[in-house]
């Protein structure tokens, strides 16, 4: 009776063993790619020769961990296997390009896993396993020294030319960043310039008034924030900008502070977003034409919040932002609410295309009509900034020379 038993035993045991290896996906650091546990549990999947399990009952365990080095996470895939014939624990390390699309990313992190799997597999399914081996590549072993700066330079325009129609427009940033884990600075310069050239109108008593516009400015800013926890953020900035004489500004300063909560962890994988802010500040202002309150210089207080998301697939980016802004103690003076959705492309390594589009309500004091001349249209033409409906939309290429830290860090941006 007891031989029955143990050969029945005995048979469950070598049914058990010819089923498929048992495979379970442990993501010790899941850096920031989807490698770890989406691409390697797909891989499980895809593979018949084996079977995604519950720890308990695995025949090997697969323990991920990725090391941010410049702009790739370095897999390191740790194989710990309970199958006879096998050995015991296999380690292998593979670099993942985080600025790859989905199938990229596969296409580098498959090999490795496959040859990690390979032993235990074909311990338990010898013809299951084919090995080919070629002369290997020249590659550079060393590790590159990284930096936390990065600088970025932004530039756009357009122009048209007939034989009595010219006009032209052009616009660019300058923008340098440190950032590391928990910090993240930046310092940004930029500028604006366009021109329109157009025949004069001409009124009845034959006086000729020239619609010719020329129209600049031109400004700058600086700020830093620290992640005090996943959640949680705070920091400062303050930026100033001038404009020509027929703009609103004769100069603008703005200062101010805010903290933020995030959903999502400054290093998500996916490089999703979901935040809200609330800052508060002041602004200082001088105008080149008096408003309706009187005003050529006004000193006030304000705060906002601000609500936005955002969502990566591959090399593609969208998201929207939310926000509400108004003076802290008069809001009915000045207030602003505003929709902003854009889209981001990822044409290479170091040149990104995007594209935005916002749509404002405000209230803010107008010019004092008694202080415009009908006759300058350089002048009426720049008025809109009191208008109560304003509808913006952009296209930029930006050209970037990263940082090598490989640190993710996307709190304040709005800030």
């Amino acid at each position: 009776m007891k031989l029955a038993a143990l050969a029945f035993l005995g048979a469950l045991a070598a049914t058990a063993s010819a089923g498929p290896v048992r495979v379970t996906v442990e993501c010790e650091q899941y850096g920031r790619t989807k490698a770890c546990p989406a691409f390697l549990l797909g891989f499980i999947d895809a593979n018949k020769a084996m079977l995604q399990s519950p720890r308990s009952d695995a025949d090997v365990v697969v323990y991920a961990s990725a090391n941010e080095v410049a702009l790739v996470d370095r897999m390191h895939l740790r194989f710990v296997g309970a199958i006879q014939g096998a050995p015991p624990v296999i380690e292998l390390d593979v670099d993942v390009d985080t600025r790859g699309t989905d199938d990229e990313q596969r296409a580098q992190l498959e090999p490795a896993f496959l040859r990690g799997m390979a032993l235990y597999v074909a311990a338990r399914y010898p013809d299951s396993v084919k090995v080919v081996i070629e002369p290997p590549e020249e590659t550079a072993t060393a590790t590159p020294s990284t930096t936390p700066w990065g600088l970025s330079i932004s530039f756009g325009g357009s122009g048209n030319r007939t034989e009595r129609f010219k006009s032209a427009s052009g616009y660019g940033e300058i923008e340098t960043t440190y950032t590391t884990r928990r910090v993240r600075m930046v310092s940004a310069l930029n500028a604006s310039y366009g021109l329109n050239f157009q025949p004069p109108l001409v009124l009845e008593d034959g006086t000729e008034v020239s619609l010719d516009t020329r129209q600049w400015s031109f400004g700058g800013g600086a700020g830093a924030g620290y992640l005090m926890n996943d959640c949680w953020s705070a920091g400062a900035v303050a930026r100033a900008m001038r404009e020509d004489p027929k703009g609103q500004h004769h100069y603008l300063v703005q200062s101010f502070a805010g903290i933020e909560w995030d959903k999502y962890a400054a290093d998500d994988p996916r490089g999703n977003r979901l935040a809200v802010l609330y800052k508060a500040g002041a602004h200082v202002e001088r105008y080149n034409i008096r408003n309706k309150l009187g005003e050529r210089f006004a000193a006030y207080p304000y705060h906002a919040l601000i609500a936005s998301g955002s969502l990566r697939k591959d090399k593609v980016t969208v998201g929207l932002s939310l926000s509400a802004q108004a003076e802290m103690f008069d809001p009915e003076r000045r207030h602003s609410l505003s929709a902003s959705p854009y889209v981001e492309v990822q044409l290479g390594a170091h040149v990104d295309l995007s594209a935005s589009f916002s749509i404002t309500k405000r209230e803010l004091p107008g010019p004092d009509e008694s202080q415009i001349d009908p006759s300058d249209f350089a002048l009426l033409s720049r008025l809109s900034y009191a208008e109560p409906l304003a509808i913006n939309g952009s296209l930029n290429l930006t050209i970037h020379w990263d940082r090598t830290n490989g640190a993710r860090n996307d709190r304040l941006e709005d800030l």
